[in-house]
């Protein structure tokens, strides 16, 4: 998968200023469906994924129209975010029904940055800094927070939430940019905390990013 966001983390087809991130590249798993964000065409994109979901377990089918008005939700909240990409996998549990994994990718503005041309340190210590105050914070009370290195990418945070749905959360800082690229990664299926965690896990670890 390729994005091309633009400063404002929406899809673009124009050239983006020198040190705009240009494209971002993530691999997903061949049974993950890539659904299109745009309101014009979404529905059909939606429609596709659950399809292949039926074709791969035919006892989906009874649960095909209220499939297609979650992911319709999850895709709409997820434009109104101002996410420039969005993939999900649906999973038949025969103890809960079915679930619903999905990765949303957004850009966020940040209260601080650095300034272009610093060495890549300063980027391990903007992630050192945001985890702290993560940690710190009292709303966040119960999340899992540190700083990893991707394969690909250098450092970033990593957040995880198990309460209900399992949320694993990423934060990369952008080189020379004063944002943040943020891969969130859901799934309600507390049975497969761990399974689900490290196909999550996984699928970071295949990141890219690529400025202009």
């Amino acid at each position: 998968m390729t994005i091309s966001p633009d400063d404002e983390g929406q899809a673009s087809r124009s050239h983006p200023p020198p040190q705009a991130l240009a494209r971002a590249s993530l691999v997903t798993p061949g049974d993950w469906t890539e659904l299109d964000l745009d309101p014009a065409t979404r529905h059909t994109s939606i429609r596709r994924a659950v399809r292949r979901a039926i074709v791969r377990s035919r006892a989906l089918s009874p649960d095909a129209v209220p499939l297609i008005t979650l992911l319709d939700r999850m895709t709409s909240r997820a434009d109104d975010a101002g996410a420039f990409y969005c993939a999900s996998r649906v999973i038949e549990d025969t103890t809960d029904g079915v679930l619903v994994a999905t990765v949303v990718m957004q850009i966020c503005q940040s209260a601080s940055g650095s300034p272009p041309g610093k060495p890549s340190l300063a980027v391990a210590e903007r992630c050192a800094a945001l985890a702290a105050v993560i940690d710190n914070d009292p709303e966040w009370i119960g999340v899992d927070v540190g700083v990893v290195t991707l394969r690909f990418i250098g450092p970033a945070v990593r957040l995880r939430i198990e309460d209900g749905t399992i949320i694993v959360q990423y934060i990369v800082p952008l080189v020379g940019l004063h944002r943040y690229l943020l891969a969130t990664f859901t799934c309600s299926c507390p049975p497969y905390a761990r399974v689900m965690t490290e196909l999550f896990d996984t699928m970071a670890q295949s990141l890219t990013l690529h400025y202009a």
